[in-house]
């Protein structure tokens, strides 16, 4: 046991999490015989075996679920620590973010020279996956968010509203004219959300204005939405701020109200303290409240 060290709990806790030695090097920025060779001899240290290896996958075993749901406590003291005992004055070291898509590349993205500028010693690693980022667990340290979150221990901070409208490009116009009224959407082309955005609001009222028959494309994808709408594939709901770096985009029935988003900025509350944490809250919070503003 005198050899075991956290690294090999790291490892550990994530493959228990994800079920099997690729996944897990993916999420750690890995590869698999590394992942392997760390829990083999977490298991070897601990004269336990941990994981059922099968086809489909690593199951744990008994000893191993016990051993997980440790590890989990162990993982937030660590997190804790690190967070306590880092430098608070300095603006200096590596800053994780979490951002949809949309949101990060059409505003954060073109005034991060800005940023470096100001802050050269800070390196931000930014992921814009569509599932929300744990912050609780590290996966992140600052996460934007188009819902409040409530879990204990984060802070939140409302950016404003996110506007939607509707949108084309002018090849679409000159091809198919433009709608004058919401019921003649029924009669253009149409640009959904996919599967896993199906329900947000705006959607269900695009779907509610458009026949099925119309509907050219579905996808979950900000970008994909966003390209195919400039392209001039069809109409789509874009939010206004868009507009700024896309003067492709052709604003429809101006005057129509959409649901629009909240947006949320979250962090930690234990990294409040820290130069770097408050140098990036500041950056994104004054980003996006300057580019909701100047829709």
């Amino acid at each position: 046991m005198n050899s075991t060290d956290w690294d090999g709990f790291r490892y550990f806790i994530a493959a228990a999490e994800t079920g099997s030695l690729t996944a897990a090097a993916k999420k750690l920025g890995s590869n698999q015989p590394t992942v392997g060779r760390h829990i083999d001899a977490l298991e070897s240290a601990l004269g336990t075996r941990l994981f059922q290896r099968t086809v489909k996958g690593l199951i744990l075993t008994e000893e191993g679920e016990f051993v997980f749901e440790q590890s989990q406590s162990i993982r937030s003291a660590v997190i804790k620590v690190q967070r306590k005992t880092q430098s608070e004055e300095e603006y200096i070291g590596t800053v994780r973010l979490a951002l949809p898509e949309g949101l990060c590349l059409e505003a954060i993205t073109p005034r991060l020279a800005e940023f470096y500028n100001e802050y050269p010693k800070i390196n931000l690693i930014i992921d814009v996956s569509s599932s929300s980022a744990n912050l609780i667990q590290g996966e992140a340290d600052i996460a934007v968010r188009l819902f409040r979150a409530n879990e204990a221990n984060l802070v939140t901070k409302s950016l404003g509203h996110m506007s939607l409208g509707l949108f084309s490009s002018a090849d679409y116009i000159k091809t198919y004219g433009a709608p004058t009224k919401v019921n003649e959407l029924k009669h253009h082309r149409i640009i959904a959300y996919g599967d896993q955005l199906s329900n947000l609001a705006e959607n269900r009222w695009l779907l509610s204005h458009s026949q099925p028959s119309s509907r050219i494309l579905y996808s979950d994808n900000t970008m994909t939405r966003l390209r195919a709408t400039i392209a001039g594939a069809g109409i789509s709901i874009q939010p206004h701020l868009f507009c700024q770096n896309n003067p492709g985009l052709v604003a429809l029935l101006e005057k129509l109200k959409l649901p629009s988003h909240e947006v949320w900025l979250v962090y930690h509350n234990d990294l409040r303290h820290l130069g770097r944490i408050r140098a990036v809250i500041r950056f994104l919070s004054s980003t996006i409240q300057l580019c909701n503003s100047s829709t």
